[in-house]
């Protein structure tokens, strides 16, 4: 299978570069960094090291003064003939006639972790650099892992100011901090930006910063290359590639060369991006982006979001003042009774509601999602009134066994799916609206990396989504909330992603066209969408536990960095009314109604919803078998009566025309 953005991608390069003249390519091989080894996953690409150096001699550089002989013993136990520390603790050795004159009598370099802002400082410009030059310019091989990887970047992230971290670059992508260099090795035939510990750290967003950063500073479309720990990319003199480890190896690239990033705000925002993720044995040639090993072709199951829903998402549990400020004022009408639905412990809950009365709101209720309230009546009376819903703090199993319940659980569960019901899931509880819920990403370790992270139902308000707030906020769940999302996304064959971090207020909504969107309303941190719309793909299966990692590997994704007022459609024919689709028999009389009307079922429990024509709800109840409904809060017009039976969930809409 071939991936377009490659295709493209060097399309353009080889215009670009066609005036810098070629020279001989040798081999490279990119670890992602974290400890080697010995009969695990470095096995394979420690020895290909080897393998490809002809005299089998391989120099093992470092500044370090303390290294050990770890290292070239290793490479010895592959059938080095000779393995060496090479000691370059500063720009004076490093600049050494005598040390260039050993060292390009190496046909292998590996240069180990530590600090790419010394290996820059110290090795650009020196003997040194021209040795590592000479010995990949006549065909030998030159590895790294961590920061030695980074060093070998034909754009070096030099991080001689600092190492900043991916919420940092996600915020100010443009930063004096984030410090990228060309003049340090030429080696791949292209515009390329190597990162490390990629997974771990939650690196996607820094690198894909780096790709913004250097356009603005170049205008160059530059390619990403994501590492992760315990993985490697191996590259031979034609630019065939192969992925070796625990792991994957990301391919980042804006596709848009007119306008790939908006450099005139701070955050990243971008076009876009082709986002291609290979693991343990998957190949691909970066000069035709052919890929191979990935076998299962994954098509999404529902491919638009339908909902006629108001929802909204804050990124932490600590929604922003702004978020607050818009739920109230500019979601439905400040007087909307809105009732906040909460776990065992009510303190989030209570802060919450002291917010939304001092922006205005003037009813507000708490209703908690747990066993003991499943027949409570004021609780019962609560969701009834309710216009909008607030979810916040709510343990995962706890809500949805309450959701499922029988009593009040039952209730909400009907009234979140109402037609124009608006509803704010807060931090961790907006992993909840979507069709797959990540579960265990907090409080639980590493999950990820043990590969027991859980992927569970959701409540499918949004049926082809997973949702992933609390991102890059910990280096505890970095990895878990980077890396699960996508696995859930190839798991359950959805076509939509959300990460969502800090202040970040995001909403999803229908146009006055039918149209759905994603929205990133406010914050300081870009909204953070992945679109599948159909992949090649394979999970990872290499360990190191019992039970693989969760990391997906898959053939091209989408994925863009919204900025704050950013939209992007997911969805292009929202229906607005159904007529008796699900075959629920219901006789409604009279229509054209005045002052009420009534309904006539058939011995079964029902709820009842009058909604204008834009989906606001404008009165619910429940019922038996038949009832009245009064229609004192409607002007003369067309409205919506949506009918659901309680037993069997099925339900049906009719058109009702009052007249006054």
């Amino acid at each position: 299978m071939k991936n377009h953005f490659f295709k493209y991608f060097f399309g353009v390069i080889v215009i670009t570069i066609s005036g810098l003249g070629s020279f001989a390519q040798g081999f490279i091989m990119l670890a992602g960094g974290a400890a080697e080894s010995a009969g695990g996953w470095s096995d394979a690409p420690y020895s290909w090291v080897v393998q490809h150096a002809h005299n089998k001699r391989i120099a093992v550089v470092s500044y370090d003064a303390s290294a050990t002989e770890w290292i070239p013993n290793y490479f010895r136990s592959f059938g080095a003939i000779t393995a060496k520390n090479f000691i370059i603790p500063n720009r004076t050795s490093a600049q050494q006639q005598s040390l260039y004159d050993s060292l390009i009598t190496y046909d292998g370099v590996f240069i180990k972790g530590g600090d790419q802002g010394k290996y820059y400082t110290y090795y650009q410009g020196t003997k040194t650099q021209e040795a590592l030059q000479y010995i990949y310019n006549h065909g030998g091989v030159l590895s790294g892992t961590s920061a030695g990887t980074a060093i070998l970047s034909p754009i070096v992230y030099t991080a001689v100011v600092t190492s900043v971290d991916p919420a940092a670059a996600l915020q100010n992508a443009y930063s004096p901090q984030i410090t990228l260099e060309n003049d340090f090795l030429e080696t791949l035939p292209g515009k390329y930006i190597y990162d490390t510990h990629f997974a771990e750290r939650g690196r996607f967003g820094r690198l894909s910063s780096f790709l913004a950063s250097w356009y603005k500073k170049t205008r160059e479309i530059a390619m990403g290359i994501g590492v992760d720990d315990h993985t490697a990319l191996c590259i031979d003199s034609l630019g065939n590639a192969t992925v070796y480890g625990t792991g994957a190896v990301g391919f980042y690239y804006n596709k848009n060369a007119i306008h790939p990033y908006d450099t005139t705000v701070s955050m990243l925002r971008s076009n876009n991006m082709e986002f291609t993720q290979l693991i343990h044995g998957c190949t691909i040639n970066l000069n035709t982006g052919v890929i191979g090993g990935l076998n299962d072709l994954i098509q999404p199951k529902v491919i638009e979001e339908n909902a006629r829903l108001s929802l909204y998402f804050s990124g932490t549990d600590y929604p922003s003042d702004d978020a607050y400020t818009h739920f109230v004022n500019l979601t439905g009408a400040k007087s909307d009774a809105i009732v906040i639905v909460t776990g065992t412990d009510a303190t989030r809950a209570n802060d919450a509601k002291s917010v939304l009365q001092a922006k205005g709101a003037t009813d507000v209720y708490i209703i908690q999602a747990i066993p003991a309230y499943q027949n409570d009546v004021t609780v019962h009376e609560s969701i009834d009134k309710a216009k909008k819903f607030f979810v916040i703090a709510n343990d995962y199993t706890t809500f949805m066994n309450f959701i499922n319940g029988p009593g009040n659980g039952s209730f909400l569960n009907i009234r979140l799916r109402q037609t124009g019901m608006i509803s704010f899931f807060a931090g961790d509880n907006a992993r909840f609206a979507g069709k797959t819920v990540i579960d265990k990403y907090t409080g639980y370790g590493y999950t990820s990396y043990h590969g027991t992270l859980e992927f569970l139902p959701g409540l499918g308000l949004l049926k082809t989504t997973a949702i992933m707030p609390n991102a890059f906020i910990s280096t505890d769940t970095y990895e878990n909330t980077v890396t699960g999302l996508p696995y859930a996304m190839i798991s359950d064959s959805l076509k939509y992603g959300i990460y969502i971090t800090a202040n970040t207020y995001a909403a999803y909504g229908i146009t006055n066209d039918r149209k759905s969107y994603f929205k990133n309303i406010s914050g300081s941190s870009p909204l953070i969408f992945l679109q599948n719309d159909g992949t090649v793909s394979g999970l990872a299966s290499q360990g190191p536990y019992p039970a693989s990692r969760n990391i997906a590997g898959f053939g091209s994704m989408s994925l863009k960095f919204l900025g704050v007022t950013d939209t992007i459609t997911v969805g292009r024919n929202v229906t607005v009314s159904v007529n008796n689709y699900d075959r629920l028999k219901m006789n409604i009389y009279p229509n054209p109604a005045k002052d009420l009307f009534h309904i006539q079922g058939s011995g079964s429990n029902y709820s009842v919803e009058v909604a204008d024509m834009s989906g606001r709800i404008i009165s619910s109840k429940m019922f038996a078998d038949n009832t009245e409904v009064s229609l004192s809060l409607c002007t003369e017009g067309l409205y919506l009566v949506n009918i659901r039976d309680l037993k069997s969930n099925r339900f049906c809409t009719s058109k009702l025309c009052v007249i006054r």
